[in-house]
């Protein structure tokens, strides 16, 4: 077949009255190229979104899609304004889930009658031979791999003498095998059900654990329209057919793929590309609206008879129920073009009767892991639990912030470490800032031109950002703009040591405008937010990484860790740690929180209502300020009159007691205060994990040089004239000196041996003499 080009884009027309849209430019998979946005209904945006296939744990293939498209739908809604109607379906019937439903079922049966090791070892060598045939046939090099792997494993597994490790560790094996035997006799419905249900609610606490939105609507529901003929029962979309009528062209993504038959038998599932299948087509190329069950797959009543809805009739017949005849934006994973979203194409326009029943379609891009290939086929993945057990849910987010949407992401340890970077800058830049609006140390001996440098980067900051993401949404770029200007920020706190003179108000309108971004793409943790559900929008402020109101657990505790380190100085400092307690409670009352210090713990009134909230970080600043002099008058103490234990517990008190309540505290030189602020948790024990690290290896570094001291101190103890004497496997004979004169063969020493040998006796006679003298 001759290359086929996409057909004409017709782009839609503004609404009448309608003049306010942004400039935005989204790359279309359509025309593979940008265009700009323009929805059919002034600034209502109809999206449907291709969700999950519920069969298995979601992986970071799926996180690609689902945080790259919720930060996108972000974009649209709290950034730009759009009113956007956000549709997402469940695929919960499909040849995976019923194949891994059925297999599933067999297995469990079929373990818990199973008592003879010898008669499942038969069993195991039998689904061994099926794997083997299956691996003979493959051409594919990955998955030849994977056969080989699987093998190795089942092979290693029939060695064991425990009846549950070898069925643990030859499931995938048997469960192929028990399915290709008893597969059509399962018929209970219910077990097709009660897996994707299962995975459905996993997929969910996935979603929400990655901050990502849930859909307006979510839907299941299934009927049957189309533009087909049908065939033993099934019911087919004729490709031909459509291609033909005047307005319509099948496989408008992906044209060159019309007629691939591997990507066809791909789309059209494992249990329905039998050569049964296959002659009940006009075309090859025709795919199933509605396929007939066969025995062991689940079965609704049709006029067609028993049956089920194929796959790609699911998507087109909810997304126009939920969005109706036109869908702004459809988004989907690039592997889906072809046959899948071209075939909803297919399906709807004919239906509808027109050919634009998506106005944009938007492909994520492809997800790698350290450069290759990931791949839930190939048991190549990472699942998105996985992922959290390493990473942050803001860590992640970031990673994917810094690629494109479109493009491929390459989960690495490279990528990660980018991201942290990103989010630590992000870090240091809100704490600095709170410091300096805190201190409003006024004073203009920064560097002019650094000053004027930063203003033109907080003037700008805006309309950048704006430009980089009317531009198809380059948070990338977005995040490279905010860079610029913390950079620009810290030169301008660094020119001025700490003293941002009038920039102080600038400094704070930089750090309301990233806060502000951030909480658009969603990386802003806010306390009180079930995740997955959009909070209101954040106060005027900003307020970092982390939205938290003051707490009475949090005040009480913080009260706790600093009377406990009154506590551990108050046997050296007790008159000067009297007066202490007051100063607290007098910080406390500034911002109307009643405390006192009772016997045991510190009793906290409940907080106002405006107490709760206003972030903790303006709340409880006279506090931890408070805490921070307190400290710094303790440790100025205790170094005038060396007080090593004091001062330990002053470094305990930074490094661990308010660390771990996430407070950040950080000495600083000549007359400056302790910098003092809330910083984000995770990134506090990661330091406190560092510091841990640093310390063991300076132990062991410690240890090893004393262990190599000690060693040469051993080896000194020795004489010289005695360190040969004990190696006759070597030689015979020796001189006065104890110097070998022959070897064990009776042969005299060669003279390089000799002077060979000399060399060693010399360096232990000094060793031994510098012995005898440390030991006097």
């Amino acid at each position: 077949m001759s290359t086929r080009a996409q057909p004409l884009w017709q782009p839609p027309q503004p609404t009448p009255g309608v003049d306010n849209l942004p400039p935005l430019k989204l790359f279309n998979s359509l025309t593979n190229q940008k265009e700009p946005f323009v929805p059919e209904k002034g600034r209502h945006v109809e999206w449907y979104s291709c969700g999950p296939t519920v069969y298995d744990m979601s992986h970071m293939g799926h996180a690609r899609s689902y945080i790259s498209f919720d930060i996108m739908r972000r974009i649209f809604v709290d950034y730009f304004k759009f009113d956007v109607h956000y549709v997402m379906n469940i695929t919960d019937i499909d040849d995976k889930i019923i194949k891994r439903a059925r297999q599933g079922y067999l297995f469990d049966q079929y373990s818990s009658r199973a008592s003879s090791l010898d008669e499942v070892r038969a069993d195991v060598l039998e689904a061994v031979k099926r794997l083997e045939s299956k691996a003979s046939n493959e051409t594919d090099p990955d998955k030849q791999a994977m056969h080989k792997r699987d093998l190795d494993k089942v092979q290693a597994a029939l060695n064991s003498d425990n009846l549950k490790v070898l069925l643990t560790q030859s499931r995938d094996c048997l469960c192929d095998w028990l399915d290709s035997k008893l597969g059509s006799t399962v018929t209970d419905n219910a077990v097709f059900e009660d897996l994707p249900k299962q995975f459905e609610r996993e997929y969910f606490v996935d979603m929400r654990a990655l901050n990502i939105l849930d859909p307006d609507r979510l839907v299941r529901k299934i009927i049957d329209q189309g533009f087909a003929y049908e065939s033993n029962g099934s019911v087919y979309f004729d490709t031909q057919k459509f291609s033909e009528a005047d307005g319509h062209f099948y496989a408008k993504l992906v044209p060159a793929a019309y007629g691939n038959q591997k990507l066809l038998q791909e789309g059209e599932g494992d249990l329905s590309i039998g050569a049964d299948r296959l002659r009940e087509k006009r075309s090859q190329a025709d795919f199933a609206l509605w396929k007939a069950s066969k025995p062991g797959e689940p079965a609704w009543k049709s006029p067609w008879g028993s049956g089920r809805p194929g796959w790609h009739i699911e998507c087109s017949v909810m997304a126009s129920k939920e969005c109706g005849p036109v869908l702004d934006i459809h988004t989907g994973g690039v592997d889906l073009k072809f046959p899948h979203h071209d075939n909803e194409l297919a399906q709807a326009e004919a239906y509808f009767g027109h050919s634009h029943w998506v106005r944009y379609f938007l492909h994520s891009g492809h997800l790698t892991i350290s450069g290759c290939k990931m791949s839930k086929s190939l048991k190549n993945f990472i699942t998105i639990r996985e992922a959290l057990a390493q990473h942050s849910p803001r860590k992640l987010r970031l990673a994917f912030l810094l690629h494109s949407w479109k493009d491929t992401l390459d989960y690495s340890d490279e990528t990660m470490t980018l991201a942290a970077s990103y989010e630590r800058q992000f870090a240091d830049f809100f704490y600095n800032v709170a410091r300096a609006v805190e201190e409003l140390q006024l004073s203009s001996e920064s560097d002019s031109s650094v000053a004027e440098d930063f203003a033109g980067q907080v003037a700008s900051f805006d309309d950048k950002i704006r430009e980089a993401l009317c531009d198809n949404l380059d948070t990338r770029r977005s995040l490279i703009i905010c860079q610029e200007a913390i950079f620009a920020a810290n030169n301008l706190l660094a020119s001025s040591n700490g003293r941002t003179g009038g920039n102080v108000q600038l400094l704070q309108r930089l750090a309301v405008a990233v806060t502000r971004l951030l909480d658009v793409y969603g990386t802003v943790d806010v306390a009180g937010t079930e995740p997955g559900f959009k909070h209101k929008p954040l106060p005027d402020g900003f307020y970092g990484l982390e939205w938290r109101p003051a707490t009475k657990e949090l005040i009480r505790d913080l009260l706790q860790e600093t009377k406990q380190f009154f506590t551990d100085c108050s046997p050296d400092l007790a008159p000067e740690l009297a007066s202490l307690p007051n100063q607290l409670i007098e910080a406390l009352q500034k911002s109307g929180i009643k405390v006192k210090f009772g016997d045991d713990k510190p009793e906290v009134d409940d907080l106002p209502i405006e107490v709760a909230s206003i972030d903790r970080q303006v709340t409880l600043a006279p506090l931890l300020r408070a805490i921070a002099d307190a400290r710094a008058s303790v440790r100025l103490q205790a170094r005038e009159r060396k007080l090593k234990d004091v001062l330990a517990a002053c470094d305990v008190m930074r490094d661990d007691r308010l660390s771990r309540l996430g407070v950040r505290l950080q000495d600083r030189e000549g007359n400056l205060p302790a910098a003092v602020g809330f910083y984000p948790a995770d990134l506090l024990a990661a330091e406190r994990s560092e510091r841990a690290e640093r310390e063991a290896n300076k132990a062991a570094e410690k240890a090893a040089k004393a262990a190599a001291k000690a060693s040469l101190e051993d080896r000194g103890k020795q004489p010289a004239e005695q360190m040969f004497l004990g190696d006759t496997d070597k030689y015979s004979k020796f001189d006065e000196r104890g110097m070998p004169t022959h070897d064990a063969q009776g042969k005299e020493v060669s003279k390089s041996a000799l002077k060979k040998l000399q060399k060693l006796w010399d360096a232990q006679a000094k060793r031994h003499a510098d012995w005898l003298k440390s030991n006097k």
